[in-house]
């Protein structure tokens, strides 16, 4: 199977499809991301190593980190600060999609 963008996209639209449906079914949104990114994690470290999971989460972390300077810039400079990330709606998905076979 390819790695490209469009395999990408359609897998985090089945993640937040996922999730979406644990909220809907009455579980609290934090403890779904908190164990989704627990499990995702995990797999992680099995597939690549957990020095490779360790350094995958702290390049995040400085992701998060550079966008949040960027954010306290912008209000510094009292510009409006643009759309966070996943604010905009994304259409739901089936989540069983991944067992079927691509069209």
């Amino acid at each position: 199977m390819d790695d490209t963008f469009e395999l990408r996209e359609r897998l985090s639209r089945a993640w937040r499809a996922v999730f979406d449906n644990a909220v809907e079914a009455g579980s609290p949104p934090e403890a779904v991301a908190e164990t989704m990114t627990a499990v995702a994690h995990a797999r992680f470290a099995e597939l690549f190593g957990t020095a490779a999971a360790a350094s995958y989460l702290a390049l995040l972390a400085e992701q998060m980190r550079d966008v949040d300077h960027d954010e306290a810039e912008t209000l510094i400079r009292g510009e409006a600060p643009g759309p966070a990330p996943f604010d905009e709606e994304m259409t739901a998905m089936d989540p069983a999609w991944i067992e079927r076979d691509p069209p």
